[in-house]
């Protein structure tokens, strides 16, 4: 006997499947500027950005494919492009836009959609000196988001409060190239063109262990693989070898692997799906995004398959879990540019279509819907994210909540210099009575 065995796994032939061309975005004019995804998507719309002055973004339904013409209405609330954006988690018509012009802003879109051009944001966070390149939303507190700068800064905002609650100017030595939160939002990590990957506890404000997995100048990204207990370094070596490296957070001193995955120059992008532990790495320029299997022992990446495509990708977003159909198995829905298109690519797994869910493929996933809010998260709660039953029937639907904006100091000061004068007017006409 050789010894040779098949690793048991529901996801060993999972395969992408593009969309046709009626279900694709076509003649998307698609900006690329900075290191950011290009795109993003939630359960009601998708978004990117576009050339022309302002920073337009354009906001589409996601369920409304079409011909893209160019009288689109636009999202222009910045004065430079924009780099990144984020949907909130927990309200989907809520998006968040990292810009040049330094300034980070909260839109909201109407229900049904874009119909007309929108060109002035819900809130406008200021407070980094240079331009913003990347954003994220914190995963189970609503009202907290992170940015990362130019500036070499890394900052917390409290969203209703249009406030820096957290700020880390002085724990990189160079511009910040990644920020991800893990599944909880109790830890945070960023890479750094000084070519180190940094861990935080956000509230300590300080570094809590660091690495430099890459020798390679090009930009390196992380992810949290939190059920696995384990962190995920994308990178390039000095000779553009492209790797990823698994690290065990509690002790950074040496990886727990390394894996080659080819020699190119394209900037890699990851995305971890926590249900089923897929992580997916594609590439800028590639024509195909590979797969891996985690796990928390040796070898902790298998190989899984790839997706390729007759055309490369500029860069490309993955939705929300709940935008799959498990009528048909699909376990990941993917949004990729290409030259002018934005195509929605399905991961399937092989299985015949039937009415009878598959629990194997569907664990409880995200159900979109805030376990904290800012107050809870800065006074030191680490809340789980709530779940949901894929199974249809048993979904919990998300709640949108509008954020109750609180007056900014120098509004409060406006309020109360307007209050004293009003005092000392009618101290005025007492004392002449």
């Amino acid at each position: 006997m050789s010894g040779r065995f098949v690793r048991k796994s529901s996801f060993r032939h999972v395969h992408g499947v593009a969309a046709k061309p009626a279900e694709q975005f076509l003649q998307a004019q698609v900006l690329t500027s900075g290191d950011g995804n290009y795109v993003c998507g939630n359960n009601k719309f998708l978004c990117y950005s576009s050339r022309g002055g302002g920073g337009p973004v354009h906001v589409l339904n996601i369920d409304q494919p079409a011909r893209l013409t160019s009288s689109l209405p636009k999202l222009e609330v910045h004065r430079g492009k924009v780099l990144d954006f984020a949907f909130n988690p927990f309200n989907d018509y809520l998006l968040a836009t990292a810009s040049e012009d330094c300034h980070l802003k909260i839109s909201q879109i109407p229900e049904g959609g874009l119909t007309e051009h929108i060109t002035t944001a819900l809130l406008d966070l200021a407070g980094h000196e240079k331009k913003i390149i990347g954003t994220e939303w914190h995963p189970t507190c609503e009202n907290v988001i992170a940015t990362a700068g130019f500036d070499k800064t890394l900052k917390v905002w409290d969203v209703a409060a249009q406030a820096v609650a957290l700020d880390y100017a002085d724990q990189h030595t160079d511009a910040l190239q990644h920020l991800t939160w893990n599944r909880n939002g109790s830890q945070m990590a960023t890479t750094c063109k000084d070519k180190t990957l940094r861990l935080f506890d956000p509230r300590d404000q300080k570094v809590a262990a660091s690495t430099q997995p890459f020798a390679g100048s090009k930009k390196s990204s992380v992810v949290y693989l939190s059920n696995q207990n384990l962190i995920a370094a994308i990178g390039f070596t000095r000779s553009s070898m492209r790797q990823i490296k698994v690290f065990d957070p509690r002790n950074l001193s040496t990886d727990c692997t390394t894996i080659d995955i080819d020699q190119s120059a394209g900037v890699m992008i990851p995305y971890y799906d926590h249900d089923t532990s897929i992580l997916y790495v594609g590439g800028k320029g590639d024509s195909s995004i590979k797969y891996w299997e985690c796990v928390n022992s040796s070898p902790y990446l298998h190989f899984l398959s790839q997706y390729s495509d007759t055309t490369s990708q500029k860069g490309f977003c993955f939705l929300p879990k709940t935008n799959c159909d498990v009528t048909k198995c699909e376990i990941a829905n993917c949004l990729r540019i290409t030259r002018d298109a934005i195509v929605p690519v399905n991961f399937v797994v092989p299985r015949k279509a039937t009415d009878i869910f598959q629990s194997d493929l569907y664990p409880d996933t995200l159900a979109g819907i805030s376990s904290g809010d800012a107050k809870d998260y800065f006074s030191g709660a680490n809340p789980d994210p709530e779940l949901t039953s894929m199974r249809p029937g048993e979904r919990r639907g998300q709640v949108a909540k509008e954020i109750e904006v609180k007056a900014t100091y120098a509004e409060l000061e406006e309020q109360l210099a307007a209050a004293n004068a009003r005092i000392a007017e009618l101290e005025a006409q007492l004392g002449g009575n």
